[in-house]
């Protein structure tokens, strides 16, 4: 059964890509953003931006970056691929959303996520990172489909079935107050259910196979078949998109999707879901290929609690905040708990740590903030105690205006436990921190590092700070180090040296022996040469001096509009994104809050068309 389900995986899927559009909108507009007659990058670039507020604490402008001389001139459409499927968030998300919506049962509906992770043991996407493996990146760029998700699927669609139709209540809710008969009110159930979870109305043929999978009856056994093999079936797990084929200009490289294409879009894009009532109204009267109407529902998607879903996990994956070790990993090991001390990390520090960041994202979002504000915002978001006095603030209650850190060294994002902390250690790990700044904040690119033994002769002796002995290991004149560690990756490491491995800050480093006795205090040393661009280097001694470097040169808005692109069209980002990531950079530098720069992408023609099959 698990192979014959895979096989007709695999065979949907070509078919989507290969078959024509069953679904044609006459007299659709050109893409939201486009003029008529319009195609290309000009295009793509005239979409408006979505009107809301420019944060009035902004950064001031960073200096002007030039798109790519190896950019290439873009189609405007988004790129033919295979079909995109689920994320495992997405099938909780919608599955939620969908119980929700046929049963009304809330209680039900929530218990989707621990049915998929635990009964199911549906397994999780891996982080995938197009620029190295080495370090994680987006769920959406996994596109992997293996046998183990189709027989998680089929068992979260049967026991998901069972329970909606097992209650005398919910079925009363599945079946609605039909009177007709049996063959009728089944049918109706069946494009009820099939318009939400295959996110797009039922053709006759498509309902007649599900009436014969229920039947011709509408007992809660013929609902429960209807609905596993819905949800089990590959045009939910799987996004096929083929375009207004019949409407489209055929001298055009480009096709506008469908109304319920781009409904579905929307709702995985913003969401992390399936198009609600709203959405599905709009995508069925066709009212969602009109301009106005299109930006009113990205405007009102945005602004709904449940765009939180994909900006938390956009910038939590951006950030590498899962890279985090767990903090108590070494409790009880002499020489952890000597560093310790008084503070006693829990099993749910890591968790808490990483939340501090997501929250503090929300909260800007939900004012206004800009992106500059979620590099330098100095608020403590600690809902735990634990975290909360690593900050030596008061817990926050989530409501409330969050208090200001105390430290005047605690600048912002880089000195966030989430971000700079490094788990079960008693040392910090310079690299790491560096190569988590310039790789993860400013998209710098490094070589593969040669994995040569060249500073296996490095002298250690004496007693030294975590810097000495890096420095030693790393920057050896005639080694394969040298060249990468000493003017790039172990400068912004040494600047944050500040912070110890739980993110507090010190002046002094304690150096201890394996029993935690102390070997002796050495003085901190901050003082560094980073350098981010090509011919881009600056003298700093604080995280306050390398954050405002980071801001002047312009790196961290760019980066942000490349690994958004990324996120946002589930892919790595190429030559031909050049004028979307650079349209993205300008508006992040420009001021504009969060909600609007990550709606703005929505406006334009990239994601409202794909290209033409050659």
């Amino acid at each position: 059964m698990q192979k014959l389900l895979l096989i007709l995986f695999c065979a949907a899927t070509v078919a989507g890509c290969n078959s024509e559009s069953v679904e044609q909108d006459a007299g659709a507009p050109p893409a939201v953003g486009a003029p008529a007659g319009a195609t290309g990058t000009n295009a793509a670039t005239s979409a408006p931006p979505l009107t809301a507020l420019i944060d009035p604490h902004a950064q001031g402008t960073a200096v002007a970056l030039a798109v790519s001389s190896e950019s290439t001139t873009s189609p405007g459409c988004y790129p033919l691929g295979p079909p995109r499927r689920l994320t495992r968030k997405q099938v909780v998300n919608a599955l939620t959303d969908v119980t929700a919506a046929l049963t009304a049962d809330t209680a039900l509906a929530a218990t989707v996520g621990k049915l998929v992770s635990d009964t199911a043991q549906f397994p999780p996407d891996t982080a995938v990172n197009p620029d190295t493996t080495r370090h994680k990146g987006y769920e959406r760029l996994d596109t992997t489909v293996n046998g183990r998700q189709v027989f998680s699927l089929r068992e979260t669609a049967q026991a998901l079935a069972k329970a909606m139709t097992s209650d005398p209540t919910r079925m009363a809710k599945l079946s609605g107050t039909c009177t007709d008969t049996a063959d009728a009110c089944v049918t109706g159930f069946i494009r009820k259910a099939g318009r939400l979870l295959f996110r797009q109305p039922m053709t006759d043929a498509e309902v007649n196979v599900y009436r014969t999978a229920a039947g011709n009856t509408n007992t809660p056994s013929a609902f429960a078949r209807v609905l596993a093999t819905m949800i089990a079936s590959p045009k939910f797990y799987f996004v096929i998109e083929k375009g207004q084929t019949s409407s489209a200009d055929a001298s055009s490289s480009c096709m506008p999707l469908t109304a319920h294409e781009q409904a579905t879009r929307l709702a995985l894009h913003f969401w992390d879901s399936v198009p609600d009532a709203a959405l599905n109204a709009d995508a069925d009267s066709g009212a969602l290929l009109q301009p106005a109407t299109y930006t009113a529902q990205v405007t009102r998607m945005m602004s709904d609690a449940r765009a939180d879903r994909a900006m938390r996990d956009f910038f939590g994956g951006w950030f590498r905040l899962d890279e985090l070790v767990a903090l108590n990993g070494k409790v009880g090991d002499p020489k952890f708990d000597a560093f310790a001390g008084s503070f006693k990390p829990l099993p749910t520090s890591s968790d808490a740590a990483i939340n501090e960041v997501l929250d503090m994202v929300s909260y800007l979002a939900a004012h206004n903030a800009s992106l500059q504000q979620v590099l330098t915002d100095r608020h403590s978001y600690a809902r735990t105690s634990d975290i909360a006095s690593l900050y030596k603030t008061a817990v926050w209650d989530g409501v409330s205006s969050p208090p200001v850190f105390s430290e005047s060294t605690r600048v912002g994002l880089l000195t966030r436990i989430g971000f700079i902390a490094q788990g079960s250690s008693d040392t910090t790990l310079p690299i790491s921190r560096g190569s988590r700044v310039l790789f993860g904040l400013t998209c710098k690119a490094m070589p593969t590092p040669a994995m040569v033994q060249s500073n296996a002769k490095a002298d250690l002796s004496g007693l030294l700070t975590t810097r000495q002995r890096v420095e030693r290991v790393t920057e050896m004149n005639g080694t394969s180090c040298v060249g990468c560690h000493k003017p790039l990756m172990n400068p912004w490491g040494f600047v944050f040296e500040g912070f110890d491995s739980l993110g507090r800050v010190r002046e002094t480093e304690v150096i201890l022996d394996d029993k935690g006795k102390s070997l002796g205090e050495k003085p901190i040393d901050t003082a560094s040469l980073p350098s981010l661009a090509d011919t881009m280097s600056r003298a700093v001694r604080s995280p306050s001096e390398a954050q405002q470097f980071i801001l002047d040169s312009g790196q961290f808005e760019r980066c942000f509009a490349r690994n958004y692109v990324r996120y946002a069209f589930g892919r790595a980002d190429t030559a031909g994104d050049g004028a979307l990531i650079e349209s993205l950079r300008q508006q992040a530098v420009s001021g504009a809050n969060l909600r609007s720069l990550f709606a703005s992408i929505a406006l334009r023609s990239e994601f409202t068309t794909i290209q033409r099959a050659k």
